[in-house]
Order: C-alpha cells, then sequence, then structure tokens
C-alpha cells in the first residue's frame, strides 16, 4: 500500500452521499493511498462536492475502513460534546 495522503478524512467532512461499492472496470489508483486497485477487484466510491460538481473518487479498502474508523471517533466526539452541553 502507499503511503496516504495527509490526515485520514471523516465521512462528516468528504462526502455529500453515502459510499457505494463499486467494481473497478479498469485498474485505478485509490484516492488517498495512490495504490492500484485492480480491475474488477471491489473498492468504495465516496461523493465529493468540488467546484460545484459531485466527484465519485475511489478508495481502496483499507482506505474506505480507515476513514470509517477515522468517522466514529469524529461521531464520538460530538456525542460527548452534546453530552457536556445537555
Amino acid at each position: 500500500m502507499g503511503k496516504p495522503k495527509g490526515k485520514t478524512p471523516s465521512l462528516l467532512t468528504i462526502t455529500t452521499g453515502k459510499p457505494t461499492v463499486h467494481k473497478c472496470g479498469r485498474a485505478t489508483p485509490c484516492d488517498r493511498c495512490g495504490e492500484s486497485v485492480v480491475t474488477g477487484a471491489t473498492c468504495f466510491q465516496i461523493p465529493k462536492m468540488a467546484n460545484g460538481f459531485t466527484k465519485r473518487p475511489i478508495f481502496c479498502i483499507a482506505c474506505t475502513s480507515d476513514i470509517v474508523a477515522q468517522t466514529k471517533t469524529d461521531v464520538a466526539a460530538i456525542e460527548e460534546a452534546i453530552k457536556l452541553c445537555v
């Protein structure tokens, strides 16, 4: 696996819809780590708003797992902040 770009994103910050399972029709690099996702392999598309248009970048399973874990961490932090306010 290549070195992922920057901090692990959260679905709370990058998405304009839910992630979808995708079968690659051709070898495509993961948008985060750059590792090639081979033809016919399972990957995920996470919609992302860019310049007024929705892109659907491809993420390998490992990067998608990292993104979901970061999202869970972010949601837990939000839940804690809500408990402090109530």
